[in-house]
């Protein structure tokens, strides 16, 4: 366990999994992001990681026909931010029914893999696990770009 994982999130909620609440989420990224003294690009990676990680939670979970609520986590500290997104939806390493991909990855219940490589370029490190009783953890971590001030150094 990291000393991120043994504080209190700064941003723990529950959404319903639906698209209209993608936007809540992404706002709240933005929120956590800058807390901090981070540049733009940092803070529009946090919006746009979590943003398309809830809306493969949102997508999977509709593949399932699961209601249940989708689980958004951030903890920032001195280091980094670390986003997790859990769903009850299907899960993101099996293919779903009629995929066109031949190969079984991880990536394939995220819209078939194409934003995988999205999150893969916003982040630095990416982890999607299934979670106990079905869903999907997506784990993400952004190493901060703590922005110094002219003349400051």
């Amino acid at each position: 366990m990291t000393a991120t994982d043994q504080r209190l999130p700064d941003i723990d909620v529950e959404v319903p999994p639906r698209p209209e609440y993608v936007g809540v989420v992404r706002h709240l990224m933005g929120a956590v992001a800058r807390l901090g003294q981070h540049s733009p690009e940092f803070i529009e990676n946090a919006k746009l990681a979590g943003s398309e990680a809830c809306t493969n939670a949102v997508m999977l979970n509709g593949r399932a026909g699961s209601t249940d609520p989708i689980s958004v986590r951030a903890v920032l500290d001195d280091e980094q931010l670390l986003i997790e997104v859990a769903d009850r939806g299907e899960s993101a390493s099996e293919p779903s029914p009629g995929a066109t991909d031949p190969a079984p990855t991880p990536a394939s219940g995220f819209e078939g893999g194409l934003s995988l490589p999205l999150l893969e370029g916003l982040v630095d490190e990416l982890d999607i696990e299934s979670r106990d009783g079905g869903g999907n953890l997506v784990r993400m971590t952004l190493i901060r770009d703590v922005e110094v001030e002219p003349g400051s150094e």
